[in-house]
C-alpha cells in the first residue's frame, strides 16, 4: 500500500488529486460518498469515474464543460452543477437514481436528456436559457420545479404533476397559469416579476400557503384560500362570498 492510499482520505486530499489529474486511490472510493468540489479550477471530471459510492456531488462555480465522465456515477442522487459552463446534458440521461438536480444559472436550453430521469423530485433551472418543458412532461415524481429566469412561456407539459409542491416562475413571461389549476398539492407558488394577471386557476388549490406575486399584474387575489399568504407591493383586500339564508 503507497502512503497515499494508507492516509486518510480528507475532502482536501480526494480534491488535489482529482485537480492534479491523478486516480483516487482503490482503498478511498467507497467511502467517497459526498463530494464537494466547489469554486476550483477542474475541467476534467475523468478523476471522478472510480467513485461508484458517490451519492452527492457539488460541482458549483467551476470551468466544467463536459459531463460525460459522470455518466458511470450512477449511484448518484443530487448533482449541482450551478454556475458551470455545461451545455451538453445529454450524459446525465444515464443517472437514472438523480432525485435533484441543481442547472441553475447554466448555458443549458435543451432538457430533452432529463426526460427519463423518472426519479428526480427537485429540479432546479433558475436562468438557464430553457424553453420548451415537454420533456418534463413524465417526471411525475417532481416536487419542486424552479423556472425563474428562463424563457418559459408554456405551462402546459407541467399540468399532470400532480406532485409538485413548490413553483417558481418569477422574472418569466408566462402570462397563462391555467395548467396549473390541476396541481392540487401545491403550497408554494412564485410569479413575481411576470405578466400574470388573472390567479382564477387558483381557485381550487386548497393547500396553496403562500403565493408572490410582487411585480406582477395581479389586481384581484379573493378567488384565493383564506390561509394562503400573498406577496405583494400592493395591498389586497380579501372578501368573502356571502352565504345565503338558510
Amino acid at each position: 500500500m503507497t502512503e497515499t492510499e494508507a492516509a486518510e482520505p480528507t475532502p482536501e486530499a480526494i480534491q488535489d488529486l482529482i485537480l492534479a489529474g491523478e486516480a483516487i486511490p482503490n482503498a478511498w472510493v467507497a467511502g467517497i460518498a459526498d463530494l464537494r468540489m466547489e469554486r476550483v479550477p477542474l475541467t476534467d471530471l475523468r478523476p471522478l469515474m472510480s467513485l461508484t459510492a458517490l451519492r452527492g456531488l457539488f460541482l458549483n462555480r467551476t470551468p466544467v464543460t463536459d459531463v460525460a465522465p459522470l455518466a458511470t456515477l450512477i449511484g448518484l442522487r443530487v448533482l449541482s452543477l450551478k454556475l458551470t459552463r455545461v451545455v451538453d446534458v445529454g450524459p446525465l440521461a444515464a443517472l437514472t437514481d438523480l432525485t435533484s438536480l441543481i442547472l441553475s444559472l447554466t448555458p443549458v436550453a435543451d432538457v430533452r436528456p432529463l426526460a427519463g430521469l423518472r426519479r428526480l423530485e427537485s429540479l432546479y433551472l433558475t436562468g438557464a436559457p430553457v424553453s420548451d418543458l415537454s420533456p418534463l412532461a413524465g417526471l411525475v415524481g417532481l416536487e419542486r420545479l424552479d423556472l425563474g429566469g428562463t424563457d418559459v412561456v408554456d405551462l402546459c407539459p407541467l399540468a399532470g404533476l400532480a406532485r409538485l409542491r413548490s413553483v417558481e416562475l418569477a422574472s418569466t413571461k408566462i402570462s397563462d397559469i391555467g395548467p396549473l389549476s390541476s396541481l392540487s398539492l401545491l403550497e408554494f407558488l412564485d410569479l413575481g416579476d411576470t405578466p400574470v394577471r388573472d390567479l382564477s386557476p387558483l381557485a381550487g388549490l386548497s393547500r396553496l400557503r403562500r403565493l408572490d406575486v410582487r411585480g406582477s399584474r395581479v389586481t384581484d387575489v379573493s378567488m384565493l384560500p383564506d390561509r394562503c399568504e400573498v406577496v405583494s407591493a400592493a395591498s389586497f383586500r380579501r372578501s368573502r362570498a356571502s352565504t345565503p339564508n338558510q
